[in-house]
């Protein structure tokens, strides 16, 4: 099961707050998780939870994702029995009012049945939301890799996934050599974590998929799953939220920001 809770959250004045308030937001999502599912996850590699800041002028929205049933139970069921009206970030001392929830859910099997068994568009634009990085061969990249791209996508999918396996070396080959980027709108920015700063990208991509039907089907499979997954490193911790965006899709999300 594939969730995500975002929940729509009203700016104080003076307040900044973006994407490298994510950390701030991780920490306070994890209050509300048993000690014992929180030793479990900090004990994990790729987390089956990741979540996100998406700013506006006058308002936030805070993306919380899960992609296995049992993180559904354990931290967007517990957020929800909480029935909070609004997010306390004790580090800042500040409360954030909740205006609106929202909530999608779709099973493994709904999207492989929607996304994979069809005829899927040769075109994708992905709006990268929060920062988005890879790792390869110990340096970080930050630039949108088509072979890191669906390389972290696969992994994320095949650790989360039961009932279907898609990763390996000649897929994510074929998927590396035929699709391209015909179009993108990006720019260079540092997302801060823990003293860190973390090179990385923010903006959005046109890929034309080429090749067999069958492959631009999977490559679209794997992008709607990373609408619920995020893509890159330290999802967990606010990097990496993406979405798919359509023409009308674009001009909604314009007006409500």
């Amino acid at each position: 099961m594939l969730t995500n809770l975002t929940l729509h959250l009203q700016k104080e004045a003076g307040a900044s707050l973006g994407y490298n308030s994510s950390s701030l937001f991780q920490g306070t999502l994890m209050e509300y998780v048993s000690p014992e599912y929180g030793a479990a996850l900090h004990q994990t590699g790729l987390k089956p939870y990741a979540q996100y800041i998406e700013a506006g002028k006058e308002t936030l929205r805070w993306h919380i994702l899960t992609m296995t049933k049992e993180a559904g139970e354990q931290i967007i069921d517990k957020v929800l029995k909480a029935d909070l009206s609004c997010v306390h970030l004790k580090h800042k001392d500040l409360k954030l009012p909740i205006t609106q929830k929202e909530m999608k859910t779709i099973t493994y099997e709904e999207l492989l049945e929607k996304e994979y068994f069809g005829t899927g568009s040769r075109y994708a634009e992905i709006k990268f939301i929060s920062p988005a990085a890879f790792k390869s061969k110990g340096v970080y990249v930050f630039h949108p890799d088509i072979r890191l791209i669906f390389q972290s996508l696969m992994n994320k999918f095949d650790a989360c996934c039961d009932s279907a396996s898609i990763g390996s070396e000649e897929v994510l080959e074929h998927l590396a050599e035929n699709i391209v980027v015909s179009r993108y709108n990006l720019r260079s920015v540092q997302f801060h974590m823990e003293g860190i700063r973390i090179p990385s990208f923010l903006g959005s991509v046109t890929l034309r998929i080429n090749g067999p039907q069958p492959l631009v089907n999977l490559a679209q499979l794997l992008l709607a799953f990373g609408e619920y997954s995020g893509v890159g490193i330290k999802c967990a911790i606010g990097m990496g939220g993406i979405a798919r965006i359509s023409g009308e899709e674009r001009k909604k999300h314009d007006r409500e920001l």
